[in-house]
């Protein structure tokens, strides 16, 4: 269930998401406010500026263009913005209350909280909103690779036998999870929170705010190292939601990842660990690709044992489908439960999506974002896809990696070598460190080139399907990290060429 479709009261406000407008007939006055004053008072500790002290609020909205009558409007700040600029935008829009860190020269018509900070403020109001529901079990996942398919996947799970509230896209920082958990409602049973970082102490924060009861970390890679400076670094961020969760909590341990495990092992929470390793209670076996079907493999709980088909690419998303069946199996889904809903899960768009071009030539949309083992995760899978047709790379950089990024995009371009592919085309800072080593491991210059921008290798695309290189059957995959948009070379293809 989508963020933007949640039944009842929306608690929140992000973009232009809608919500049912509670309101009394000619009174001015809500009705049946999801948050009234002394709430928001309570939840933040704010300090009460001006305005009518019976006032209560239907939402929470930190966007002043999609605000709507009766929202308490949080005004935030960011790099390039600051919402105490849109205070009075957000009151002409309806804005019921405001929530700020900043006294304005004039303070405006309605009930006003000052708080030290807004961003603290908005976790805290998600904080509150999520201990007014203790039925509720929040699923909480972190990782180096993987969370949001995993997020995905265990909620296609749940939702087969529960109401779930799920984080929409990859809402999953300290603005995005308080917007994922503020609509939860009395009627939802789980909530399945991914929580992301780039530093140390946001996981912390972000597991204080959602106060976990099952938590899972997919795994611990090279990711974010600008801002961790090594992968121990990494696994010490990792880790604060395992350090974090209550006492009474269960973990999802990965017993194929080594970090993982000795993360856990100073825990002293119920363990359900999942992977290929033949300890692990929740095993994946006989692995199978199906191509660009997906994959096959036997799921194995306990004396329980299917054989599973799910749609997603790669031996990795078999390992995310563990992560989700073990989720599943600490919140007491039924088995059969747990295989229907791994296999009615959709992969997400633009991970390992298979798109079809004009002429049958087959797209692997990956450009999410990209680390070194989701690189290499990515290639391993586009390998194994047929031995008969031509495979090309096209990869842009990997960001956020500091002092390793030579290091990695070198790797990269080895293992592109290594692998085989008929062609690799590479874009950004670090694409001649990457190619170099595609030459040095054996691809011909003519097969390994740097472009000097994404409308460079469109136009190397292009040609070499209306030149035949490129024919029915045969396989591009197009990968790299969120800021480089590499969406824009797949968005080209898919209107020019189909």
């Amino acid at each position: 269930m989508e963020l933007a479709t949640v039944r009842k009261t929306g608690a929140c406000c992000m973009n232009n998401g809608r919500a049912e407008k509670y309101f009394g007939s000619g009174s001015g006055v809500m009705q049946n406010p999801v948050w009234t004053l002394s709430q928001v008072l309570l939840a933040t500790g704010g300090r009460f500026l001006s305005g009518r002290t019976e006032a209560g609020f239907r939402r929470v909205c930190t966007d002043s263009r999609a605000v709507e009558p009766g929202d308490l409007f949080v005004a935030l700040r960011g790099e390039n913005f600051d919402g105490h600029a849109y205070l009075a935008q957000a009151v002409e829009k309806g804005a019921a209350g405001l929530v700020i860190d900043t006294i304005p020269e004039k303070l405006p018509p309605v009930p006003v909280v000052l708080v030290a900070d807004t961003l603290r403020a908005l976790g805290d109001l998600a904080a509150y909103r999520r201990s007014l529901m203790p039925d509720l079990q929040v699923v909480a996942i972190t990782g180096s690779c993987g969370k949001t398919t995993v997020k995905e996947m265990i909620a296609a799970i749940l939702d087969k036998e529960y109401n779930v509230l799920k984080t929409k896209g990859n809402f999953n920082n300290l603005i995005g999870l308080p917007l994922s958990l503020l609509p939860v409602e009395y009627h939802h049973d789980f909530a399945v929170m991914e929580m992301g970082m780039n530093q140390a102490g946001e996981i912390a924060r972000l597991t204080e705010i959602a106060d976990p009861d099952i938590a899972c970390i997919t795994n611990v890679q090279d990711a974010h190292l600008a801002g961790l400076s090594d992968i121990a670094g990494v696994a010490r961020a990792k880790g604060e939601l395992f350090a974090g969760i209550k006492a009474w909590g269960r973990l999802v341990v990965n017993a194929d990842d080594k970090r993982v495990r000795g993360l856990a092992r100073r825990c002293s929470q119920k363990k359900i660990t999942f992977g290929r390793n033949p300890k692990a209670d929740i095993r994946g076996l006989r692995l199978r690709s199906l191509g660009e079907r997906g994959m096959a493999f036997t799921l194995q709980i306990g004396g329980n044992e299917a054989r599973v088909k799910i749609r997603g690419l790669g031996a990795h998303n078999v390992q995310n489908a563990l992560a989700a069946a073990a989720m599943a199996h600490a919140a007491g889904v039924k088995f059969k439960n747990i295989v229907a809903g791994l296999e009615s899960f959709a992969p997400f768009e633009k991970r390992l999506q298979v798109q079809k071009l004009t002429g049958g030539i087959r797209l692997i949309n990956d450009v999410y974002n990209a680390n070194p083992s989701s690189v290499l995760a990515a290639l391993e899978t586009l390998r194994q896809m047929d031995k008969t047709h031509k495979k090309v790379v096209i990869l842009g950089d990997m960001l956020e990696l500091g002092q390793q990024s030579v290091a990695a995009h070198q790797e990269i371009g080895r293992q592109v070598a290594r692998l085989g592919f008929d062609a690799l085309l590479a874009v950004g800072e670090f694409a001649e460190a990457l190619v170099a080593d595609a030459w040095k491991g054996g691809m011909s210059r003519k097969k390994a080139l740097v472009c000097k921008d994404k409308e460079q290798v469109t136009v190397w695309l292009r040609e070499s399907i209306a030149e035949g290189f490129l024919r029915q059957g045969d396989w591009v995959l197009v990968k790299g990290s969120r800021g480089m948009r590499m969406e824009t070379i797949t968005h080209d293809l898919l209107e020019k060429q189909g």
